[in-house]
């Protein structure tokens, strides 16, 4: 099958409609995690403040919890400045200063960001002969499950595309869309500063100043963001030692990148292009995609499946592997298509790695009628601090109303719980071991999506003295 260019208006058109497809589908999914804790609110606090470069202090107004209702302790000391760009948390804000705090506004810029992406990785497939292959990052379960979280890494996905299609584009000004598009990209999210290693593959070829300069722009952009917040976002885990990396975590992040959910077919595609790997620009793409792959290896947040701390985010590696899986797709464009297998299933590497965190959202959400009935017949409900905030913010997506749960963490002792108390366990969150360690307990109810389930339990006895 030769790599030649064709008509790419049916993939184009596919391009819009898959995105439209899943937004619209997962319309009803709850806002999570990061997402709930940190960026919308930031991006509220935009919406009620303007735009700002640094986006910390009290909660907005459109997140404070109304009396009565429990404050995630995440939220006890407003919000941190993590050192991200603005650019997303902008858009965002846009769109809640337009449309209101909202499960729709959120939704609305995810898809304006899938439609961006989409379009663009076919546009860059188009470019290097086979358009269909633009479309098989949407096959990647984490990519695809992307499309409903509002988080950075999605903006930044967005441009990644069309700055790379201007390394390959071959025309004049292409160093100039380069430099422009790779630093909005790193004020998305730093991680597009990556985007300077297929530059420069490309740059050291042409051997013009003008080339090299453009190739550095998003370091520019990222060295002007730190200057900004007083230094870069932190890495929350590094490995000790070189030799640390290799044996803990070198191996892990290569088996996600190019192995998990039916990827390592994406390499065997990557193979089979053979001596089409001298065409310019492919050798900088498959740069971009390894360097962007080892970068998180080192920054991996113990990768290791099944880590009791939740600190593995696939999102991280989304650029990459939906480079991988465009490239690996150039040849035979269904190479990516088993990647959908995977979609609905529980990943080892936590909620972002499939659709698996939209299915144990939705379930919390469908426990939020049951639980606002308990309490308005006066019990006492005890939910995990996740799901806590979520039903404390109607703009979350699980509840039309605050609701006066009574939160459980790490912080607070089995001790407070009492016989009739109603304790409601969530698929995602905290675990609620420490805190039901030896307590009687009676199943009550269990809501269940696909395997994500969501159960409330009656404290018959709390725990014997003994067994605390």
């Amino acid at each position: 099958m030769s790599l030649r260019p064709a008509d790419p208006r049916l993939a184009l058109a596919a391009a819009v409609l898959v995105p439209m497809l899943v937004v619209a589908l997962g319309w009803d999914v709850p806002v999570v995690e990061d997402g709930l804790f940190w960026w919308v609110p930031k991006a509220l606090l935009v919406a009620e403040q303007g735009p700002r470069l640094v986006l910390d202090g009290p909660l907005p107004a459109a997140a404070q919890p109304p009396p009565g209702v429990a404050l995630a302790p995440q939220w006890a000391g407003g919000l941190p400045d993590y050192a991200h760009p603005p650019l997303f948390f902008w858009l965002q804000g846009a769109a809640f200063a337009l449309l209101g705090p909202s499960l729709a506004a959120v939704r609305l810029v995810g898809l304006l960001l899938g439609l961006v992406a989409s379009l663009g990785f076919v546009a860059l497939a188009h470019r290097l002969g086979q358009a269909w292959a633009g479309l098989a990052p949407w096959a990647l379960p984490p990519v695809l499950a992307q499309l409903l979280r509002p988080e950075l890494d999605l903006a930044l996905l967005a441009l990644v595309p069309w700055a790379l299609l201007a390394l390959v584009g071959g025309d004049g000004r292409r160093w100039g869309r380069f430099a422009l598009l790779g630093a909005l990209a790193t004020l998305c999210k730093e991680p597009g500063v990556l985007l300077c290693v297929p530059a420069l593959v490309v740059a050291a070829r042409s051997r013009q100043p003008r080339a090299l300069l453009a190739a550095l722009a998003p370091l520019g952009a990222l060295r002007g963001g730190g200057l900004v917040h007083g230094g870069l976002a932190q890495a929350e885990r590094l490995p000790a030692s070189v030799g640390a990396w290799a044996a803990e975590d070198l191996g892990p992040a290569l088996r996600l990148a190019f192995w998990h959910q039916g990827r390592g077919l994406l390499v065997v595609g990557l193979v089979a292009l053979g001596a089409r790997w001298r065409r310019p620009g492919l050798p900088a793409l498959g740069a971009f995609v390894l360097v962007w792959a080892l970068f998180f290896s080192v920054v991996g947040f113990r990768l290791q499946p099944h880590n009791p701390l939740p600190l593995t985010h696939v999102r991280y590696f989304l650029p990459g592997l939906a480079l991988l899986a465009l490239l690996g797709s150039l040849r035979w464009p269904l190479l990516a298509l088993p990647g959908l297998l995977f979609v609905h299933g529980r990943s080892p590497y936590g909620p972002e790695g499939s659709l698996h965190g939209a299915h144990a959202a939705r379930a919390e959400a469908a426990a939020a009628p049951w639980i606002a009935d308990q309490l308005d017949q006066g019990a006492r409900v005890w939910v995990g601090a996740y799901q806590g905030a979520a039903l404390s913010q109607p703009w979350a997506g699980q509840s039309p109303a605050p609701l006066a749960v009574r939160l459980y963490h790490p912080a607070v002792a089995p001790e407070e719980l009492a016989p009739g108390d109603l304790v409601v366990v969530a698929a995602e969150g905290e675990p609620p071991g420490r805190f039901l360690r030896g307590a009687a307990l009676t199943g009550l109810r269990t809501w269940s999506v696909h395997d994500a389930a969501v159960t409330a339990w009656r404290v018959e006895a709390p725990a014997a003295p003994a067994a605390r």
